[in-house]
């Protein structure tokens, strides 16, 4: 869906939308109104040049009047001396006028391109941003961003919860709150031995209740109260019916296959052994049981993925009864449990996409870089305050932040390359003065109108809406600042070193070829052969 919308967004921009700015061109070069095209617009740039022009006109009216003086005065000097100031005045002027003539358009273009807001990108907001002490503000506000984007992520909380998927204002949400607070949440855990040890040695029989007990210790554990293990309960009845277990086929195998059938035991226990051969008693076998410890207060994802992963770790230190355990919920505790690692995977594709794609439009190694480090400063960033927003990692956060890559990148990589393709014998200072004059406000422009059109799903009372806002919101206003305020001082910073880098280089690699060169021609002279080639001479 997404390759969809950005390959219709990218045709609708180089059709539709690109006759749409010929259009608008043509009205604008004809004086019309933008927005009413049947309107006369007033033109200030033509009055100003009016005026500048009728001054002209005084001004030539004063020299022409001061001219008439030199030519009585002129007319008292030797012919020759006349002659000569003539002619280099009349020089003088043809030249002027030829180079008022021969002015392009474009530079009258260029001037009314100097609006007020590029006028303030280039007097006031960028000699205030390479000021050493805004430079060093700004670095501390960047650590400082760093920093708490890094405790967000820390403190991020894993999964779904149900009343999350409904609108805030459903009547389910609440009854869920008071179901939560009346009746914490339990679950039952189903632990399975799938390959049960003989159970006549006495050994066995304690290593089994050892496991049982270190199951009952997990988090979250209701502990021996809650535990329904037929071992127990098959030595209590013994004890209560006055029979001796021995360490025989007898007592442990025979004596607890008829105990499980026993009618008032049948329905509790009968389901949680597998026997073989259970028509011959000589050769019956018991091959897997089961049994269960019983919960309380999983009332978040979280403590569901953390019951899980400790159950899995017990279950693995016993890999010869091969123990597998289960509970309800372990399909969602599953899910829970990759969307980190898928997070973690899709972002890092997605940022190598990006730079890949960037470095295909955008051949150039520094912007690669800093582009690269953009996108995942800001991705760190959207994700730390994301958490501190209070939105936890599900598959709606995953689904958010790899839509919202795409637009850390957008606004970086315009200012970057605007740097970068700036006239060579620019300086950092004048490099940076283009980019914002010329990138600046349509990057404000930008972002404000994005930022305007989803301000509307704040006002949604449904999760997943909220979600998308918030993420966008914070990943728009983190990509201008990384664009209007860092990028401007790091490229500044680091362009120059990155020019004498470049200059070094190809002067080595200059040096190099001319020493092969010069090695070459002076083998070509050192070769020198004699040959003496014999005549005859009739």
């Amino acid at each position: 869906m997404t390759s969809a919308c950005m390959f219709f967004t990218w045709l609708y921009q180089i059709t539709f939308f690109a006759g749409l700015m010929v259009i608008s061109a043509k009205v604008q070069l004809a004086g019309r109104n933008s927005c009413l095209p049947c309107l006369k617009a007033k033109d200030i740039y033509a009055e100003e040049t009016s005026d500048k022009a009728a001054e002209t006109d005084a001004t030539v009216e004063i020299k022409r009047a001061k001219n008439g003086l030199n030519s009585i005065s002129a007319s008292r000097m030797s012919p020759r001396y006349t002659s000569s100031v003539t002619d280099t005045s009349t020089s003088t002027e043809s030249s002027r006028q030829i180079s008022l003539q021969s002015e392009p358009q474009e530079k009258e273009l260029a001037k009314k391109n100097h609006d007020r807001m590029g006028q303030f990108f280039r007097r006031y907001y960028v000699p205030f941003l390479l000021d050493l002490r805004t430079k060093i503000a700004v670095a501390i506000i960047f650590v400082v961003y760093l920093l708490v984007s890094v405790y967000g992520i820390t403190v991020m909380e894993q999964g779904l919860d149900y009343d999350k998927l409904l609108l805030q204002t459903d009547p389910l949400v609440e009854a869920f709150a008071r179901e939560i607070e009346l009746f914490p949440s339990g679950d039952q855990i189903e632990i399975a031995i799938r390959k049960a040890p003989d159970m006549t040695v006495p050994a066995n029989r304690e290593r089994i209740e050892q496991i049982a007990q270190k199951f009952e210790q997990i988090s979250y554990s209701n502990g021996p109260k809650s535990t329904s293990l037929w071992l127990r309960e098959y030595v209590k009845y013994a004890n209560i019916t006055g029979s001796f277990l021995n360490d025989d086929r007898e007592s442990w195998v025979i004596g607890v296959y008829e105990w499980s059938q026993l009618f008032a035991f049948y329905k509790l226990w009968s389901q949680d052994f597998v026997w073989a051969n259970t028509s011959d008693y000589d050769h019956l076998t018991l091959v897997s049981f089961r049994f269960r410890i019983g919960l309380h207060s999983i009332n978040t994802p979280t403590d569901l993925v953390m019951v899980t992963e400790e159950l899995r770790e017990l279950a693995a230190q016993h890999p010869d009864l091969e123990i597998f355990t289960f509970q309800y919920s372990r399909a969602i505790a599953d899910q829970l449990n990759v969307i980190l690692q898928s997070t973690i995977q899709n972002d890092s594709l997605a940022v190598v996409c990006m730079v890949i794609i960037s470095l295909l439009f955008i051949p150039n190694l520094l912007c690669a870089v800093w582009i690269t480090i953009a996108i995942i400063t800001i991705d760190v960033g959207v994700i730390g305050l994301l958490s501190l927003w209070g939105v936890k990692l599900d598959p709606i956060f995953m689904i958010t932040i790899i839509l919202s890559i795409g637009f850390s990148i957008e606004f970086s990589a315009h200012v970057t390359h605007g740097f970068v393709s700036s006239e060579s014998n620019l300086s950092p200072k004048e490099r940076c003065i283009d980019a914002m004059e010329k990138l600046a406000w349509p990057v404000v422009h930008g972002s404000m109108s994005t930022i305007l059109g989803v301000t509307v799903l704040a006002f949604i009372n449904s999760y997943m809406v909220l979600v998308f806002f918030k993420t966008i919101f914070l990943v728009l206003v983190i990509g201008v600042f990384h664009a209007l305020v860092l990028l401007p001082i790091v490229l500044a910073i680091t362009t120059p070193y990155v020019e004498r880098l470049n200059t070094y280089l190809q002067r080595r690699s200059d040096e190099k070829a001319t020493k092969s060169n010069n090695v070459t021609a002076k083998g070509q002279q050192g070769s020198v052969y004699a040959v003496t080639v014999p005549v005859n001479v009739s």
